[in-house]
């Protein structure tokens, strides 16, 4: 599905990748609100069944971006080419008090086997014996995995993930990072995440992207076997990669390993 923005016109197609090969195809995207450039100009490629996390300091757009590219902001300028079936999951659950788990689930579908379909997905998540409790009876993790069955449901090819573990203690969030890249893989997803915490980057994705000042500025692969451990040395060289990107610690300096120039601001 292609959308040409507002105020936009196709973008040239010559590049290395063939259009046709890619699962998201973002060109020249632009976002202002009010006298404020939040996206300046974001050229973002993502391949069928790859994992990227979206990286950046609170405002530099990444949010924007991903509701730019789930349909939910038309007011952008650009040109996007993403799959015809995407889902979204948010920071918060966004669970309908008033209606059972699987009714959450199902939300929205029509047809005979709309229970069958949402048992399935909680099934997925490992949460089929929840299916006729309450919101208000399920801890955080299991109401975050209720809202990833919503998403899952609808048998996305991409998946977007709003930081969608950020409020979950320590350990629930190390179960749910391997609940997803369980079901990613399984499924063949292609997911963009985004997050502030740079280990759950390295954890999940194939590819980290930082966005600094409206525009994609880094990027790196992750290029370590699965499943990866975090106290490992070739985790660490990751974590403090992207941590200089961001301008934490003394690790690389923003300054290195840039995007090509015409995608910094």
């Amino acid at each position: 599905m292609t959308s040409l923005l507002p105020g936009t016109v196709p973008a040239d197609t010559t590049a290395d990748t063939p259009v046709a090969a890619l699962a998201v195809d973002a060109h020249d995207v632009r976002r202002r609100f009010g006298e404020r450039d939040i996206l300046r100009g974001v050229d973002l490629q993502v391949r069928p069944g790859e994992f990227l996390a979206l990286l950046g300091a609170s405002g530099s757009g990444k949010t924007t971006l991903l509701k730019i590219l789930g349909g939910l902001d038309r007011e952008a300028q650009g040109r996007v080419r993403v799959p015809a079936r995407v889902s979204i999951a948010f920071q918060e659950p966004r669970l309908l008090p008033w209606q059972k788990a699987w009714r959450n689930v199902a939300f929205g579908l029509r047809g005979a086997d709309v229970r069958d379909r949402a048992l399935a997905a909680l099934r997925e998540v490992g949460l089929e014996h929840l299916a006729d409790q309450w919101p208000k009876t399920l801890s955080g993790g299991e109401a975050q995995r209720v809202a990833l069955a919503r998403a899952l449901v609808r048998d996305p090819d991409l998946l977007l993930l709003d930081e969608p573990l950020a409020a979950l203690d320590a350990l629930t969030r190390l179960r749910m990072q391997r609940l997803i890249a369980d079901l990613c893989a399984r499924r063949g997803l292609t997911a963009i995440l985004v997050t502030h915490d740079v280990d759950e980057a390295v954890t999940l994705a194939d590819r980290a992207v930082v966005l600094r000042e409206g525009a994609l500025a880094h990027e790196l692969p992750v290029d370590l076997d699965r499943p990866r451990d975090p106290s490992g040395p070739e985790f660490g060289t990751h974590r403090d990669q992207l941590l200089g990107w961001l301008g934490v610690g003394n690790a690389a300096t923003p300054s290195e390993d840039p995007l090509p120039e015409e995608n910094t601001p």
